[in-house]
C-alpha cells in the first residue's frame, strides 16, 4: 500500500520543488506551472495547498529558516562558549552540500526580496533574528572573559554576521575558490583575533 503524505509533509515537498526550480532556473522561473511540473502534480492540486505564487514563494522562503532553526535546535552546543560560537556560525556557511543548497536558495530569495515586499518582510526578520543570535553569543563570550578587552559586543556581532554572510555568498557563487576548507581557515583566523 502506498503511504500518503500528510498535508504538512506535502507542502514541504512542494517547497522543496520550488527550491529545485530556483537552484536550476532562478526565482523568476518558479511559476505555479513549473513548480507543479517539478513536484509531479497538476497545477490544480498545487493550488489546493497554495492559492497564489506569492503564497508558494513565501512558504518556500520561510521553510529555509525553519529548517536552519531545527538544525540549530538539535545541536548539543559545546559548554565552552568559544567552541559554541563557532558551532553556531558554522550553521550559516556552506560547509556541506545541504547548507550550500540552503544558502543558494536563500540568496535567490534575498535578491527577489528587493522587489517583493512579502519576501522583504521574511528576509528582514530573519536578518534581525540572526544578528540578535550573534550578539547573544558574542555577549556570552564577553561575559565569560574571552573577548578581546577593547572589543565592542555590538561591533563584533556585526563583524561576525557580515563575515558569515560574505563567506556564504562567496561559497555559493564561487565554491571552488571559497570551499569548505577555505571557509574554515577564514573563520579560524577571525576567531583567533576575536577571542583570547
Amino acid at each position: 500500500m502506498v503511504k500518503r503524505s500528510s498535508p504538512d509533509e506535502r507542502r514541504e515537498e512542494i517547497a522543496e520543488a520550488v527550491w529545485r526550480v530556483i537552484r536550476r532556473d532562478g526565482v523568476a522561473s518558479a511559476s505555479v506551472r513549473a513548480v507543479a511540473d517539478e513536484a509531479k502534480m497538476s497545477t490544480g492540486s498545487l493550488r489546493h495547498f497554495f492559492a497564489t505564487q506569492s503564497e508558494l514563494l513565501l512558504f518556500a522562503m520561510t521553510l529555509v529558516t525553519v529548517r536552519v532553526e531545527k538544525r540549530i535546535a538539535g545541536i548539543d552546543f559545546d559548554p565552552d562558549i568559544r567552541r559554541a560560537i563557532r558551532q553556531f556560525t558554522d550553521q550559516f556557511v556552506p560547509l556541506d552540500e545541504d547548507r550550500r543548497e540552503e544558502m543558494q536558495v536563500w540568496e535567490a530569495f534575498a535578491a527577489a526580496a528587493q522587489t517583493d515586499s512579502t519576501l522583504t518582510a521574511v528576509r528582514d526578520e530573519t536578518d534581525r533574528t540572526l544578528f540578535e543570535h550573534y550578539r547573544t553569543f558574542v555577549e556570552a563570550v564577553h561575559d565569560a572573559g574571552f573577548l578581546q578587552p577593547d572589543a565592542s559586543v555590538d561591533i563584533e556581532a556585526m563583524r561576525l554576521h557580515a563575515l558569515a554572510d560574505g563567506l556564504a555568498s562567496h561559497g555559493v557563487d564561487n565554491p571552488e575558490r571559497t570551499n569548505p576548507q577555505v571557509i574554515g581557515r577564514v573563520l579560524d583566523a577571525h576567531f583567533a583575533t576575536l577571542l583570547r
